[in-house]
C-alpha cells in the first residue's frame, strides 16, 4: 500500500543571529489598526534585521511601531515593523518580531554600536 508523503513542519529561515538581551521595551502603534496601541514588553534578542520583544499588548502584523528601548540609563526611539506575533501557548504573552531594516543612517549607526558592544563586550 503507498503512504502519502508527511508534510515537513516549515521552518522559519533566520535572517541573521539573535543574540541575546535583557531588557525592557515600550511599543506604540504608529496606526489606528490596533485597539491597544500601548505596550510594555520585555527584549528576548536582537540581530541585525530586528528584535523579538515579548509582551501581553500585541500590534498586529505589519503595523508600524515606535520601539522605545531602555540600555541602562538612555532611551532610544527606533521606528519598526512588526512582522511576526505568536502566542506563546495558551498563556496571554506573545512574542513580537519587529523588523528595523528601514532605520535612519542615525538608528543604524545606534544598532551597529550596541550589536558591536554585545558581540566583543570586552573589547
Amino acid at each position: 500500500m503507498h503512504k502519502p508523503p508527511t508534510a515537513k513542519p516549515r521552518q522559519r529561515a533566520k535572517r541573521a543571529t539573535r543574540i541575546r538581551l535583557a531588557a525592557m521595551a515600550t511599543m506604540a502603534t504608529l496606526s489606528s489598526r490596533s485597539s491597544s496601541n500601548q505596550a510594555m514588553g520585555a527584549v528576548k534578542n536582537l540581530s541585525r534585521t530586528g528584535i523579538c520583544v515579548e509582551t501581553g499588548q500585541p500590534p498586529l502584523t505589519g503595523e508600524r511601531v515606535m520601539l522605545r528601548l531602555a540600555i541602562d540609563d538612555e532611551i532610544h526611539e527606533l521606528k519598526t515593523t512588526a512582522t511576526r506575533v505568536t502566542r506563546r501557548g495558551n498563556s496571554n504573552f506573545y512574542e513580537v518580531g519587529l523588523d528595523w531594516r528601514t532605520f535612519s543612517p542615525e538608528q543604524t549607526k545606534f544598532l551597529d554600536q550596541l550589536l558591536e558592544f554585545l558581540e566583543n563586550p570586552n573589547a
